[in-house]
């Protein structure tokens, strides 16, 4: 199968840090936490092409993740997301998806995977949500509690 060995945890928590502004953690950690925890959901009722699409800021080209820490509202909303999106491609380097794809690149390799990839995917995605909402929960409890994680 086309994934590489990996581990969730260690991937996620290196990526969330990039959202973490030790300057202003409140207020920037508090933009972005609460879209982290919607991803599952959304995948589920709106599959991951969509969830591809929403991942991808609309501020940003070339499927960057989003600057949590920046001015813009629409980059520290889908940080968490971008997350996500970046973390499955490194875990499926062989499925030849990219985290610079388009949508639409998105959407015709997707639909070329087997049925069983393509379960594959859903599944590592789903899961990639579940660790990002632990440690963004982490990161909360830490923040209020004043420790780090």
């Amino acid at each position: 199968m086309g994934i590489v060995f990996y581990e969730l945890d260690p991937l996620v928590f290196q990526e969330l840090q990039k959202g973490i502004n030790s300057d202003d953690l409140k207020n920037t950690f508090e933009q972005w936490q609460g879209a982290a925890s919607e991803i599952a959901d959304y995948v589920a009722t709106w599959g991951i092409e969509r969830f591809w699409a929403m991942s991808r800021s609309p501020v940003l080209k070339g499927g960057d993740i989003p600057d949590a820490n920046s001015g813009k509202e629409n980059q520290r909303r889908y940080f968490a997301w971008g997350v996500a999106r970046v973390v499955l491609c490194q875990i499926c380097l062989e499925l030849k998806i990219h985290q610079e794809m388009t949508t639409e690149d998105f959407q015709k390799r997707f639909q070329d995977l087997k049925f069983n990839q393509q379960v594959l995917l859903i599944d590592l995605l789903m899961e990639i949500a579940d660790t990002i909402q632990f440690w963004t929960m982490r990161i909360k409890d830490a923040t209020v509690s004043n420790r780090s994680v």
